[in-house]
This record gives C-alpha cells, structure tokens and sequence, in this order.
C-alpha cells in the first residue's frame, strides 16, 4: 500500500488551513482516536481496500533507538571472568531450560517541541502503519473514551485502553475484526511488524453475518466478582476489580435485518501486554423489525448501568435503546439485610428493548403523511440524550432523562437510567435546529450584499449573520450524513460540554457548545449569549475538491504550548473519497519562545553597553542597540 503522503496540499481558510492528503486509494471510513500518544501526538485511524491505516501526527519526536544487546553482553562476559562450578543433576535432566526472556528494544522522546517553520505552519506526518485485512473495510468503531486530563481517578478505566489503540472494523467479505497496537508509534528504525505488537483477531464460530455487515461499534464491560457486587452496592463509584471485556455489536440487512453481540475477554500477560483471548468469545443474535442505518455503544463508563445501552437507529423513521445485559432488581434474601429497602441486581444477558424515540413528519410523494427520514443518530449529554440528523437538514435532542437545562418533569426526570422502562416513546424534541448553508455564488452581487435596515420600533432587527456574511439557504435533502460528538469538560462537571460536527451531503457544520446553545434555547428572559458557540456554524470554505464527503470527526490536536491557550482543543478530520483532509489554525511559536523576556533583553542591552565602553562591540551588536532604541520598554542610556 502506498505510503501517506508526508506533505499535504495547503489551503488558505478564514480562520486557519485546510491541509488535504492526496491518497491513490479509496477512503470508507475514518475516525480521530480520542486519546493521544504519550509523546503527544494524535492519532488518525482510516479503512481503504485491503485494510486499515494508522498515522500519528505532530507530537515530539523519537529519540534513538537503546539496543539492549550490548549491555546483556556485557554482564556475561563479566560473569565469566571469574572462577565457576557447574552442577549436573542427573534427575533434571529431562526438564526443559527455561527460555530467558528476551528484552526489546527501548526508546523515548526527546525534551523539546519541534519549531515552528513560517513555510509550513502545520503539524508534521511522524509515523504511519498499515494493518492488512485481506478485504475492503467498511466500517471501523473506536472506544469514546476521555482522556486522562479529562477523567476522575475514581472513574474506572479498563488497564488495556490506557497504552494501546483498541479498533474494531467490519469488512466486505463478512468478516469482524477486532485490532490492538501501542498507543506509541514504532520507532522510524523498526521495519519489521512483529516488532509492532500489533495483534489482529477475526471474530469467527456458528454466529456470524451471512450478508455484508453494515456498521460496529464497542464499549468496555466488566465480569464482576463477588466482593465487587458488595462495594457496587455499598458505594456507587466503587472501581471493581473485575475481569474486562470487550463488547462488539454489528448489524446487517439479512433477512428482516440482523444484530450481532460479541463479548471478548482481556487478559493481562507475564510480560504487562493484554491480550484477547479468542476461545472464551461469547457471541449473541438478535433479529430487528427492520435493517438498522447506525448503531452505537453508550459513552457512559462501567459500572453505570447505561453502559452496555446500544443505539440503534433505522431508516424508516425510529431509533430504539436496547439494553444489552438488563438488570434485574431481587430481594434480598440470602441474608439478613441492614436495610428493608436494599436490594440484589442480578445480570440478564438476554437484553431487551427499552425505549423507542420518533421524528416528526413529512408528506411523501403520494401525499401521505409518514415519518422523517433518519441518517444518523448519537448520544449527547454523557449519555443521558440522543441526538438524531434527519434527512432534510434538522437535526433535534431527544432528553430522555430530564438531565438538560429547562428539563420539564416527567416519569423520567432526574433519573439515573432508562433501565425501569419498557416499551415506552418519546417524539418531542428538547432543543432542535437545521443545518444551514450559504447562498450559492451564482447570484449576482447586488443581490447578495447585505443591507442594513435602520433601527427604529417599527423595524424588525436583522440578525448579525445575515448582515456581515449574507443569507442563509437550507441544505438539499441528502441520505448521506453523520453526526460527532466530543466532551470538552472533565467527566467531574454535572453537565458535559460537547463540541457536535455534522455531515450532510456536501455540506458540513459545527455546534461548538451543545450546553450552551441548549440554555440559549430554552432561556424565556435575560441576557443571550450571542458567541459563536451558541449556534450552528457551516464550515464556509472547505474545497472536497468534487468528492462526496465520507466521514467528519474530532481530531484532537497535537500537544504543544502555543496551542494551550487556545479554546478550541480539537482539529477537524475530514475525510472524502481519495484524500484526507484537516482543518486546523496555522501554528505559531509560542511567547516564550518566541519573544525574550524582558529580564532577558536589559541583560543582552547592558552587555552590548558594557562591549560598547570597552569599544569591543561589533556592527551586530551595533544594530542591537539601535533597534532597542526603538522599542516601547525603557532603557537605560547607551551614550554618555
């Protein structure tokens, strides 16, 4: 496979670049990890023909490879020195030496951030991989999980997730393949992939797709034992124990259509690497009341019992939550309880469908009345709502907890999961809005300059959008779309902050703030926030080229410090059919390194002064002088 281009095409945009990728291969599917490297680079994970493609970008660089050959040398060479006796036991003699273990190869990264160069103020291609699969990856899922900054140390975190990279991809000759890798990238010196550690499983047995799969998505789950079920029920953010597993769901449209539950266990190695073991896979079969257009896992953690909810939208106008391990509640009876009103959860690994969630309606063609198409569908609000784009550009939060601002009570208000419910719906959306885009340049210019009204009581006021950037048109109507979701706070906040990215058809929009454009919604009186972050904003000025988008998602950014201060954490991943694109600022170096502090300067200034009485100063230090002459901050004199 030919190798992701090191130099990308550069793009000037309104409020930073678009750096496009060429590539001589199709794109199917693509995904910004959400963790970074430990070197800070982040991770970009794309399926094309024969597999799939790992690039880390930006980050510190490698430092040299440590062979551990030569200190092992040394200390036999040491040992042999001196005089030895050698023992035979004539009764061990049959068993087997036991192989040393062999130690790899070390290496780490160095202090400093690479420099900023003017000509190319973007983010460095540090390393690349290419995992084949022998077939065309259709789909890939990746764990949403938090970062560690981001995460609480009571949460509980599966050990596996913390340094390695955790994909499941579904493949057009039926197959599901679950791959693990170093969160690290191999080093520039290592070309052989054994050296990777990159561990490949296919999902097989007697439950499998008999048609194409369509989408995948997993989650972490846990075996608790039985000291854990006491501290569950005794302390609610109690960290278990357990044993992890991993929960992979696919679907297809054989027969009335087909959900697929495949639960993977971890196991942790002599040598600290994990491993998933492939002869304790449990897998399970479901049959939908129709083919379903998108699944996805909850982003709630274990042991919250929404963590193994499962999304599942479909076409015809429906997205229903079914619970994949439903938790039944039994009296205590085994032994006296402390408490009358203390109960058991037993797990049922059966599953059941909680609760079904519609769109409003539209006229079809024949002039009757049936509900709006959906193309995707996602969780918002740690989990506790579900955001659905439909057809036509609308886009709506369903709250089916109560947990977002201006939350009106009801049988679900405040509550801490779905489980209780069975067989209920919800249709009215929380807060809702339509993507929309600008007016096409065709127009002439007359027509598209915007003209402002005057003030006065009998005036209607003109929205700032419509004055300083034109009006506004609703999107073609398209089948093709696709929703993102980032948590920008810590998991401690009561109310998560997420950065929402939309695609549709051609088109592309972001809401920066979900929580703050649902208080600005559902707000009667006050003061409204009128940033950017409180509204739907089109991305204006991205080019795809003449290609059909096929994937937007979150990228966080490289760590660096000039990037520290900014607001916006994240870059956008944009990829279509033949290139992968990034939109993100043009780099800067930072203040501290790129201006000398003013210690820094009167110290240089009272050398070159002191140079200068000595007459040892050069035509340099000359020109020091005479510049700082010119700058704001007071000086001593030079020339007496």
């Amino acid at each position: 496979m030919p190798s992701f281009p090191a130099t990308p095409l550069v793009r000037q945009r309104e409020d930073g670049l678009q750096l496009s990728y060429r590539l001589p291969h199709r794109i199917h599917a693509a995904k910004g990890y959400p963790l970074r490297a430990p070197n800070g680079s982040s991770i970009i994970v794309y399926g094309n023909e024969t597999g799939l493609k790992v690039v880390w970008r930006g980050g510190r660089q490698l430092s040299e490879l440590k062979r551990p050959e030569a200190s092992r040398q040394n200390r036999s060479n040491a040992n042999n020195d001196g005089d030895s006796v050698m023992i035979i036991d004539s009764d061990e003699e049959d068993v087997p030496e036991a192989a040393p273990a062999q130690e790899e190869p070390s290496y780490d990264f160095v202090s400093e951030e690479c420099e900023v160069d003017p000509a190319f103020p973007f983010e460095s291609i540090l390393r690349q991989v290419d995992i084949p699969l022998g077939s065309r990856v259709l789909d890939l899922a990746i764990p949403r999980v938090l970062p560690e900054e981001a995460r609480s140390p009571l949460d509980p975190f599966p050990p596996i997730a913390k340094n390695n990279i955790i994909i499941a991809a579904v493949c057009s000759d039926f197959s599901t393949h679950v791959v693990t890798l170093p969160l690290i990238s191999p080093h520039p010196t290592q070309s052989d992939p054994q050296s990777w550690h990159i561990q490949s499983l296919t999902i097989n047995g007697g439950v499998t797709h008999q048609d194409i799969p369509r989408g995948v998505s997993l989650t972490f789950t846990c075996q608790d034992t039985e000291d854990d079920q006491e501290r569950r029920n005794s302390r609610s953010r109690a960290g278990g124990s357990g044993k992890w597993d991993l929960l992979v769901a696919t679907h297809s449209a054989e027969g009335p259509g087909v959900l697929l539950l495949h639960r993977l266990p971890i196991r942790e190695e002599s040598n600290g690497f994990y491993h998933i073991i492939e002869e304790d896979i449990t897998s399970q079969r479901r049959l939908l009341p129709s083919p379903a257009q998108t699944i996805v896992f909850n982003p709630s953690t274990y042991p919250s019992a929404r963590h193994s909810h499962l999304l599942v939208a479909f076409h015809s106008g429906c997205v229903k939550i079914y619970s994949c391990f439903s938790v039944k509640k039994t009296p205590k009876t085994a032994r006296r309880a402390s408490n009358a009103n203390e109960e058991y959860e037993t797990i049922d690994t059966e599953g059941r469908w909680l609760i079904s969630l519609y769109p409003g309606f539209e006229q079809s063609p024949t002039g009757l009345p049936r509900r709006k198409t959906i193309i995707d569908a996602d969780w918002v609000l740690g989990g506790r709502a579900v955001m659905v784009l439909l057809v036509d550009g609308e886009w709506g939060v369903w709250d089916i907890e109560g947990a977002g601002p201006g939350a009106a009570k009801g049988p679900l208000h405040r509550q801490t999961t779905v489980q209780g419910v069975t067989g209920g719906s919800l249709t009215a959306y929380a807060v809702s809005g339509r993507i929309a885009t600008p007016l096409s340049n065709t127009h002439s210019e007359i027509e598209n300059r915007p003209r402002f009204a005057p003030m006065t009581p009998s005036t209607k006021r003109v929205r700032e959008d419509t004055l300083l950037k034109g009006s506004m048109t609703e999107v073609t109507p398209s089948l093709r779309g696709q929703i993102s979701v980032l948590q920008m706070n810590s998991s401690q906040e009561a109310i998560p902050d997420e950065s929402i990215l939309f695609r549709h058809g051609r088109q592309s929009a972001m809401i920066p703030s979900l929580i703050s454009l649902w208080r600005n919604a559902v707000r009667a009186s006050g003061t409204l926030d009128a940033s950017n972050r409180c509204r739907v904003t089109p991305f204006q000025d991205v080019n795809l080229m003449g290609e059909n988008c096929t994937a937007i998602s979150h990228l966080p950014a490289p760590l660096r410090r000039s990037r520290a201060a900014e607001r916006q954490s994240f870059d956008v991943l944009v990829a279509a059919e033949h290139q992968v694109m990034i939109l993100a600022p043009r780099l800067t170096e930072s203040a501290e390194e790129s201006t000398p502090t003013h210690g820094a300067q009167q110290e240089a200034t009272a050398d070159d002064q002191m140079m200068l009485q000595r007459g040892e100063l050069d035509v340099e230090g000359m020109g020091r002088l005479l510049n700082g002459m010119n700058s704001p901050i007071k000086r001593t004199r030079i020339f007496a």
